[in-house]
């Protein structure tokens, strides 16, 4: 990149690149440089504060170009080779193509590295390349000439010395200066081969010598422009910093503002609020005033009326005092009177009232005799229904006796009954056993079944009575 005093061209490719590296990268305002590449996209013309930042992101102040079409020089063509091929410096190869593209001058030692490497690529022995460059070298390199070096001739050495006639020497040693000529070509090509070499040799210390100085010269034209950059860097931080500090002043500048305008408001609204106050209360006064003068008015008839109606109670009431004198002199008389006439009546009540407590303790006997009669009565029929009751309950008892009675006779003839036939049975068993004792005595078999024929006779006559006792039983 080239310092900032001068203006570094750009295309719009190459400025969109620029842009979306940083917007990548992550390095400034990522919405600013957004608006920014947008407006390149859309070929639209920059705000001057918007060129001015991103002069300071590429830290180099730049004008756009339209986009060309590209140069038909072959030097460039064969400087794209070398650096797709890898040979040399491809960053140094790629800033010399950006100069000779933008056709401007190139630095001795970018030229004299450019001619090494091309002469790498072509060998010195066939093509020389030559760049012609303008006097004032601000204009573009020429195209360059290749000039074919014509085959070197074969030197034929004369011998010194002359022959005489009908000479002629002999075939062996025509045989050994054939060789000796061959030796001595052989020679004086290595001899060729190695000036050539030293040639090459003292070119190339001429070329380092004038690359060192060029570097040395590059090197010194570096550090002053990085001492440009580094006061201009300085400056920019400086005015970033006072850029900064006016920008928190303004902002703070900025909040007290809307707090003034805020706390304003709200005074105001307070105000307002109680303007309101104060009319509605002033309204509200003159109405209670106008009121209290309708009262007042109205109180000062109302006096009025009564300081006359006083008047002419007090004139009745004088004359009401004098007829009520004249009747409390008679009042007086006749109270003498009432009171002998009270003590009388008080004498006639206590004796009353003697008499009333008499007749209301009798009142309460009578009450007391006539609920005793009652509940006699209640307790006659009470007892007249308990007796009907036990009557009943006395004649389903015997009846029940009787029944049981029958019951118990019948239980016992039962009882009687079984007991028998348990003795039946008994004995029925004895001669059982006793047929048995006999049968086994018998050995003949007639006599065997005639006995076995005669002990089932003998239980089934005894079955009838066990039948009977059944029937007895079930009739019970």
């Amino acid at each position: 990149m080239e310092s900032t005093g001068n203006i570094q061209q750009f295309t719009n490719p190459q400025i969109i690149e620029k842009i979306q590296y940083f917007i990548d990268t992550n390095k400034g305002d990522v919405g600013r440089l957004y608006h920014i590449l947008e407006h390149f996209k859309q070929n639209k013309p920059l705000y001057q504060s918007d060129k001015n930042y991103l002069e300071s992101k590429l830290s180099v102040s730049f004008e756009i170009i339209d986009e060309k079409k590209p140069n038909d020089n072959p030097v460039l063509s064969k400087i794209q080779l070398l650096i797709s091929a890898e040979t040399g410096d491809p960053g140094r190869l790629q800033h010399i193509y950006d100069m000779i593209y933008q056709n401007k001058p190139l630095y001795h030692s970018d030229q004299v590295y450019l001619e090494s490497k091309l002469n790498e690529q072509d060998p010195p022995e066939n093509i020389v390349t030559k760049l012609e460059y303008s006097k004032n070298r601000y204009s573009a390199p020429k195209e360059t000439v290749f000039e074919a070096k014509p085959p070197a001739k074969p030197q034929i050495q004369k011998l010194r010395g002359s022959m005489p006639k009908d000479w002629s020497p002999p075939e062996s040693n025509s045989n050994e200066l054939t060789g000796i000529y061959e030796k001595i070509k052989t020679e004086e090509e290595l001899l060729a081969e190695k000036k050539k070499e030293h040639d090459q040799l003292q070119l190339q210390r001429s070329k380092l010598s004038q690359l060192i100085l060029n570097r040395k010269d590059y090197e010194k034209q570096v550090l002053l422009e990085k001492t440009l950059l580094e006061s201009q860097i300085k400056e920019e931080h400086l005015s970033i910093q006072n850029q900064t500090k006016l920008s928190e002043q303004i902002i703070s500048q900025k909040a007290e503002l809307e707090q003034v305008k805020s706390e304003r408001n709200e005074l105001m609204k307070k105000i307002s609020v109680d303007k309101e106050k104060i009319a509605k209360d002033l309204e509200f006064q003159k109405k209670q005033l106008l009121q209290t003068k309708l009262e007042q008015e109205e109180i000062d008839k109302q006096i009025k009326n009564e300081q006359i109606q006083l008047a002419k109670m007090a004139e009745e009431q004088k004359s009401n005092l004098l007829k009520q004198s004249k009747l409390a002199h008679e009042i007086n008389e006749k109270q003498g009177y009432l009171e002998k006439t009270k003590k009388e009546y008080e004498d006639i009540v206590s004796q009353v009232n003697i008499e009333k407590s008499k007749l209301v303790e009798c009142e309460k006997l009578k009450k007391l005799i006539a609920s005793q009669e009652k509940d006699l009565v209640k307790a006659q029929k009470e007892r007249l229904k308990i007796n009907q009751i036990i009557s009943k309950e006395k004649e389903n008892i015997a009846k029940k006796t009787k029944e049981e009675q029958a019951k118990l006779k019948q239980q016992s003839i039962l009882a009687k009954q079984l007991a028998s036939e348990k003795k039946n049975l008994e004995k029925i068993k004895l001669e059982r056993k006793k047929v048995e004792e006999k049968i086994k005595k018998l050995k003949p078999a007639k006599k065997t079944r005639a006995s076995s024929k005669k002990a089932k006779a003998k239980p089934a006559n005894s079955e009838p009575k066990i039948a009977k006792s059944t029937e007895n039983t079930d009739s019970t």
